[in-house]
């Protein structure tokens, strides 16, 4: 790099991600209902809840809460205090900002590969082939993996259909995984 100020950011990123030590399990996913949190430093890690969108063999979608475990609690940039902080495995694509208008009704999809959407504002909800209807609002996630969802003798419907709730506009923050990304932020398989 030629340019000294851009050298030492880089570095400087560089060591204080390395200087985050997992002895611990890495970050991973685990069914709402596993019963062995994280322990760290004599600590509890609260819990971390997100629903999942899959896909079963026979192409129908379903919902499933799940958990991601194995943060540590430690400063994350010294000198500061320290917090809950763990480095998700996903690799990402790209990271994009939809706006859901009031009103908004898509149609039956899967999503274009596996993604993150964070709720930032506005509530919307998403219904799944087996009937689920998963409404969420912000602050709340979800992990949609229903890319391998197909058409079915006895329901052509493939996917999720969204909609927004309420009045107001549904803001998402969307971190789209590379297609090939070893899911490990998934529950349901």
């Amino acid at each position: 790099m030629k340019n000294p100020i851009i050298k030492a950011l880089a570095l400087l990123s560089l060591s204080t991600l390395s200087s985050i030590s997992y002895a611990a399990a890495p970050v991973h996913s685990v069914e709402s209902s596993d019963t062995s949190p994280t322990q760290s430093n004599g600590k509890t890690q609260p819990p971390i809840k997100y629903a999942t969108l899959w896909a079963d063999k026979s192409g129908a979608t379903h919902i499933k809460t799940c958990r991601i475990e194995g943060l540590q609690f430690k400063t994350y940039a010294p000198p500061s205090a320290p917090q809950w902080i763990g480095v998700s495995p996903d690799q990402i694509e790209s990271i994009a900002y939809a706006v859901l208008p009031p009103g908004y009704v898509g149609t039956w999809h899967h999503a274009p590969g596996p993604q993150w959407v964070v709720t930032l504002s506005g509530k919307w909800s998403v219904q799944t082939t087996d009937g689920s209807i998963l409404v969420q609002g912000p602050g709340e996630m979800q992990f949609n993996a229903d890319t391998s969802s197909h058409p079915r003798d006895n329901d052509p419907h493939v996917g999720h259909i969204s909609k927004t709730v309420g009045n107001e506009p549904n803001v998402q923050l969307i971190i789209k995984l590379k297609p090939n990304a070893e899911q490990t932020m998934h529950c349901a398989y």
